[in-house]
């Protein structure tokens, strides 16, 4: 399956080999920091030195005056930011590239989608970077970082990812076990404070107890210490508490089935270290969720206190938010001022809360620019193309979009959100018909 990516791996080993530094720019989410701590890894064990930077996305360039630039988890949709790079160039993307990248040096382009792979479900940015770094040496410990990536970024275990995990569980570095996909700690926390999946807990602490009186499972038990026949009570509860929530069919084998542990990491829950990172990301501690994985415990305090500090911080903003939703003729959206994070709450509520139509949220920030994240799920994806919808009405109004077929974005300035909203809602409108 790896084949075309390794050739293109193995020419960027050739460009690598070249230089004695690199500047690495990678993106902030868990797939960005996991995919930047890979590389990194990779180059340190070669003795190699690295500047790395963590960046919200390519709509200001990039600036270095370095020799070579590495790009992780993004930059296949920028190409002409990329082909003003004066350097040697090493990308490393999963989103769909669009338009020719004149590069002015040497350039590899290591993307699934040039390899008839699918990026948004088949193969992360981290799993990209561990392709990268296993033609770069035996860095095959570092599947369990890709995990991270993989299951940040919600894609299912199938092709490439499944391929990956397998040489993870092969060589001791991953185990895999029956079960649910969900965080560690107390089970009254982990349903309470879960985003993916949202159980729509928080602050309902009626509901929560009538729910483990139901299960039977003490509130008080760890989730990591139970049964596997209370792990199936808790699984048959969760299903019928978001199939009465209208939640998207899906999100059921998303969380269950496998559950994976990481032997060699600080945090051994996947699903809890992949949320740490994440966090880190989100709250602009890049450092933290970086230096964690790369296996340093002094940071490990510090990326906890940011996950809870972070998913709080979340499932506020949706309790409040909920009743600030309009209707388009096709979509659902909100418009926030200075919002905590418009990912994972356009995520919540278009897979849990509202799960019929794709859901777009915009953050309008200080400086008047606006952040848009457009989620659905696959059953809509099917259908519907977000990155080509985010891609076309932000061109039209001056902007750029992109990503994923079920999770995109786009940068927009305030004054362009009506028109931008009735595009959007216009080419969803042509693609669901």
């Amino acid at each position: 399956m790896f084949e075309l990516l390794k050739v293109e791996a193995r020419k960027a080993v050739k460009i690598l080999e070249k230089h004695e530094f690199a500047r690495i720019f990678t993106h902030y989410d868990v797939d960005g920091i996991t995919s930047g701590a890979i590389i990194a890894s990779a180059l340190l064990r070669k003795g190699m030195a690295f500047h790395i930077s963590f960046l919200r996305g390519l709509n200001e360039g990039v600036e270095s005056s370095d020799e070579l630039v590495i790009l992780a988890d993004m930059g296949s949709g920028y190409p002409d930011v990329v082909s003003e790079i004066d350097a040697d160039v090493i990308l490393i993307d999963h989103h769909t590239p669009t338009g020719r990248i004149e590069h002015k040096r040497d350039f590899a382009h290591i993307n699934p989608h040039l390899a008839g792979i699918d990026g948004s479900f088949e193969l992360s940015a981290s799993g990209a970077s561990y392709i990268f770094a296993e033609e770069l040496g035996d860095n095959s410990d570092l599947s369990s970082i890709a995990l991270l990536g993989i299951i940040g970024d919600k894609q299912k275990i199938v092709g490439g990812n499944a391929e990956i995990i397998r040489k993870g569980v092969n060589r001791g570095y991953i185990e895999e076990r029956e079960g649910l996909r969900l965080i560690s700690g107390k089970i009254r926390d982990v349903l309470r404070l879960s985003l993916d999946p949202y159980l729509d807990f928080y602050s309902k602490e009626e509901e929560l107890d009538d729910f483990l009186e139901k299960v039977r499972i003490d509130g008080e038990r760890e989730f990591d210490e139970l049964s596997r026949d209370e792990e199936r009570r808790l699984a048959n509860g969760i299903a019928i508490r978001l199939i009465e929530m209208g939640s998207y069919h899906g999100v059921i084998e998303d969380f269950s089935g496998k559950k994976f542990y990481l032997r060699e990491e600080l945090v051994k829950n996947c699903v809890m270290l992949s949320e740490i990172v994440n966090a880190s990301g989100r709250k602009a501690s890049h450092s933290i969720g970086f230096g964690i994985c790369m296996r340093d415990e002094a940071y490990l305090s510090q990326g906890y206190e940011l996950w809870r500090s972070f998913v709080e911080e979340i499932h506020r903003e949706i309790s409040r938010r909920r009743e600030e939703i309009e209707e388009g003729e096709c979509i659902r959206y909100l418009v926030m001022e200075d919002g905590v994070s418009t990912g994972p709450i356009a995520s919540v509520f278009s897979r849990y809360l509202f799960a019929d139509k794709p859901f777009i949220a915009l953050n309008i920030k200080k400086d008047g620019k606006v952040k848009v994240s457009a989620r659905s799920n696959r059953k809509i994806a099917e259908k519907l193309d977000l990155a080509e919808v985010m891609r076309s009405a932000a061109e039209k109004v001056g902007g750029r979009g992109g990503g994923h077929v079920v999770a995109a974005g786009a940068n927009i300035d305030a004054e362009s959100i009506d028109e931008f909203i009735k595009e959007v809602d216009r080419l969803c409108c042509i693609q669901l018909a």
